[in-house]
């Protein structure tokens, strides 16, 4: 990602100079940062810069006010101060936002937030971000499940799992022979875009399996098959998901 703001800090509270020089140099929309206590704010370069951080500590001289508010209008302008009554001062110059020199790390990033959604680029820039993160996300399958029991949470690792059945808002997790059957609240629907990047298909409307469990496909006079799993179970294979084994099985006919 291209770094959007170019910021410019004029802050006279070393610690919030600190903390404020954190949080922009972590900021991935941040490409640099340069601190200019002494500086002139008539001198401010802003064809190079396009946000200043300006700590206000008073109102008394007017220059300040008319420079504030010409830069208000060519830069991106937050305003500081010790104290919440410089507020009203710093929205009448055009600042986008006012802050304190104790606010918390949320309220820097509802800051930045806000610079972000001011400016065009850095809105599609972080809008593309988030897609990406996104669907990185979804691509990752989850190594386990999370089963919720009474006073207990168990970690089922999907690896172990070899068919599900369901049942309204339930289903119930199948593993190797001499493994207990667990009873997980989840949907079939939810349950199957969850496993079917490990393998499973659906071969009934309540019944996965993982496809390298299955050792057997018999038809039967229904027009069904059978399946026959590796710890010898049998489930029931509907006319209706027979096309989903066709490509690792060849069905009697």
């Amino acid at each position: 990602m291209i770094a959007s703001f170019h910021a410019l800090t004029h802050i006279s509270t070393s610690k919030f100079a600190t903390f404020l020089t954190q949080h922009v140099q972590a900021h991935r929309h941040f490409n640099s940062q340069l601190h200019i206590p002494d500086k002139r704010l008539d001198q401010i370069d802003t064809l190079q810069h396009n946000v200043l951080f300006y700590e206000l500590t008073n109102l008394s001289d007017p220059t300040q006010i008319v420079h504030l508010t010409e830069l208000a209008k060519k830069l991106k302008l937050v305003i500081i101060a010790q104290s919440g009554h410089f507020a009203n001062f710093a929205f009448e110059v055009g600042a986008v936002d006012f802050l304190t020199t104790d606010v918390t790390t949320s309220r820097i990033e509802k800051c930045f937030e806000k610079l972000i959604h001011l400016c065009p680029i850095a809105s599609a820039a972080e809008q593309k971000y988030q897609q990406n993160i996104n669907e990185e996300h979804t691509k990752l399958p989850s190594s386990h499940i999370v089963v919720k029991d009474v006073g207990k949470v168990r970690l089922i690792d999907i690896k172990d799992i070899v068919w599900v059945n369901g049942a309204g808002n339930y289903v119930e997790l199948h593993f190797v022979e001499g493994s207990a059957p667990v009873l997980h609240r989840e949907t079939m629907k939810n349950i199957e875009q969850q496993l079917e990047p490990e393998g499973f298909i659906r071969i009934h409307r309540s019944t996965l399996v993982r496809k390298q469990a299955i050792t057997e496909l018999m038809p039967t006079d229904s027009g069904d098959y059978k399946v026959k799993l590796k710890n010898d179970t049998f489930l029931n294979l509907s006319r209706r998901y027979k096309g989903c084994l066709e490509s690792i099985i060849s069905p009697i006919t």
